[in-house]
């Protein structure tokens, strides 16, 4: 299960990430900077790969497991999907077309949410991409964008209420995200910042995409703060 949710701002845009993971899974390492990728991510050690990511040039990409298509068949046959941010990320410039060429019978279904550099206020189209296992479509995406493996109707209808309920429609503000990723329900596994006794959130983090880029990250199994820092590249 996952929680993602984004600000619109005059120059840039910013990223919320709620990553809920079972507690037998490795805890992640920190966002870092790729020299060879131009870009800052954190590295989840059982795939060797990300879930989320921040090029130089202001792109970001963010991929949650699509639970309601996955196939029934054993995991260890596929790939790890947090290896398609890295490979798309060869080619920052060719997302989408770099996605429509891969082999993705390789990977459980997910869904992909595009953050393009010029992405603003005025400019306001997020594009999220989702592969069910067969098809490969371009699908629309409200806040926030959920991720969940049990009760996805139940959660998905309170996380979509308190989104609502926290955060302002006219004039949305980070301290709102902030508020609304740290949310915690009477019934813990139904929180936004969840808990289950095989899982929960274990981390968050936030992308800042403006003059520069800013990747903070709580790791809550840690508990530890992290923050990374990269010039932007303009084009």
């Amino acid at each position: 299960m996952c929680t993602l949710t984004y600000l619109l701002n005059d120059n840039g845009y910013e990223l919320f990430f709620n990553r809920d993971e079972l507690r037998t899974r490795q805890p992640a390492i920190a966002p870092a900077f790729n020299h060879q990728l131009n870009t800052i991510y954190p590295v989840d050690p059982d795939g060797k790969g990300t879930w989320i990511a921040a090029h130089q040039s202001g792109l970001s990409l963010a991929l949650l497991n699509f639970y309601q298509a996955e196939q029934a068949v054993n995991n260890s046959n596929y790939l790890s999907r947090g290896q398609i941010i890295l490979s798309l990320l060869e080619d920052p410039a060719n997302v989408i077309g770099r996605l429509k060429k891969m082999d993705l019978q390789k990977y459980m279904a997910f869904k992909l949410c595009i953050f393009a550099s010029d992405l603003s206020k005025t400019n306001n189209k997020m594009r999220s991409l989702q592969w069910d296992g067969k098809v490969l479509s371009e699908v629309a995406e409200s806040q926030p964008i959920i991720s969940a493996g049990a009760e996805f109707a139940l959660i998905s209808k309170i996380r979509k209420a308190r989104f609502r309920q926290i955060i302002s429609a006219e004039k949305p503000r980070r301290e709102q995200f902030l508020t609304y990723h740290n949310l915690q329900e009477v019934n813990p596994h139904l929180s936004v910042k969840m808990e289950r006794p095989e899982a929960r959130t274990v981390s968050f983090s936030h992308l800042v995409v403006g003059e520069e880029i800013e990747f903070h990250y709580a790791d809550y199994i840690a508990k530890q703060e992290f923050c990374c820092r990269m010039a932007r590249t303009f084009s």
